[in-house]
C-alpha cells in the first residue's frame, strides 16, 4: 500500500526545509568567518587514525565509481530506459533533479571557491565547497529510491533498495573525506544539497502536474 500524495508532499517539504536550514547554517558560518574549522580538523584527525593500505585502495575505487560524471551518465541511461518503458515522467523528473544538483554546486563552487585540504595519498582538482560527489551521489541514490520504491513488489526488495542507496551514498561521502580530498563541512553542504535538489524537484513537479492528469498521462505515452 503506497503513501498518499499529500503525505509524500509533506515528508519532501520537511526535507527540503531541514536539508536547506543545514546548508544555510553552514555557509553563514563560512561567511561569517566562523566556519566550524574545529569540527572539520577533529574528523580530519579521526580519519586518519584509520587509514590503511587495503582501506584506501578500496576507497579509492569507491570515489571513482562516485564521480559525478559517472553518475550522471548513469542517470541519461537510466532516464533512456524509463522513456523505453513509456514512463516519460520519471525520467524527466530524474534528470531535471540532477541538473538542479549539478548547477547549484557548480555556482556554490565557483562563489565561494574554497580550496582543499592538502592530502598525501590523493589528489584532487577544482574547488573544495560543496563536495560534487556528496551533492550528486546524495541526489542520485535519492531519485533512484524515489522512482523505483513503488515498482518493488515486496517488502524486501523496496528495504534492499533504501539500504542500498543509503549505504551507496554514506561510502561515497566517506571515501571524499577519507582520502582527504574534501573538509566535513563540504561533504555536510553536499549531503544537504543533493536532498534540497531532490526534494524541490519532487515537490514542484507534484505542485504543478499532480492535478494535470493529462499532461501527466501524456509524458507516460
Amino acid at each position: 500500500m503506497g503513501f498518499p500524495n499529500w503525505a509524500k508532499n509533506i515528508l519532501f517539504l520537511l526535507v527540503y526545509m531541514i536539508s536547506g536550514l543545514v546548508l544555510v547554517i553552514i555557509i553563514e558560518g563560512l561567511l561569517s568567518g566562523s566556519d566550524l574549522t574545529p569540527l572539520n580538523t577533529a574528523i580530519e584527525n579521526v580519519v586518519v587514525q584509520v587509514r590503511t593500505p587495503l582501506l584506501t585502495t578500496l576507497l579509492v575505487w569507491m570515489t571513482k565509481i562516485g564521480n559525478p560524471f559517472i553518475l550522471a551518465s548513469v542517470s541519461v541511461f537510466m532516464a533512456v530506459m524509463l522513456i523505453l518503458r513509456r514512463n516519460a515522467y520519471d525520467a524527466v523528473l530524474f534528470l531535471t533533479t540532477m541538473i538542479i544538483a549539478v548547477l547549484s554546486l557548480t555556482v556554490l563552487k565557483n562563489v565561494f571557491q574554497i580550496s582543499r585540504p592538502i592530502s598525501d595519498i590523493y589528489s584532487a582538482d577544482g574547488w573544495s565547497f560543496p563536495s560534487g560527489h556528496a551533492t550528486v551521489a546524495t541526489a542520485f541514490f535519492f531519485m533512484l529510491s524515489h522512482t523505483f520504491f513503488g515498482k518493488m513488489k515486496t517488502l524486501r526488495a523496496k528495504t534492499i533498495l533504501i539500504v542500498g542507496s543509503v549505504v551507496g551514498t554514506l561510502l561515497i561521502c566517506f571515501s571524499r573525506l577519507y582520502l582527504g580530498a574534501h573538509w566535513t563541512l563540504d561533504i555536510l553542504a553536499g549531503i544537504a544539497l543533493g536532498l534540497l535538489a531532490v526534494s524541490f524537484t519532487v515537490l514542484m513537479f507534484n505542485v504543478f502536474l499532480s492535478n494535470r492528469r493529462s499532461l501527466r498521462k501524456r509524458l507516460n505515452l
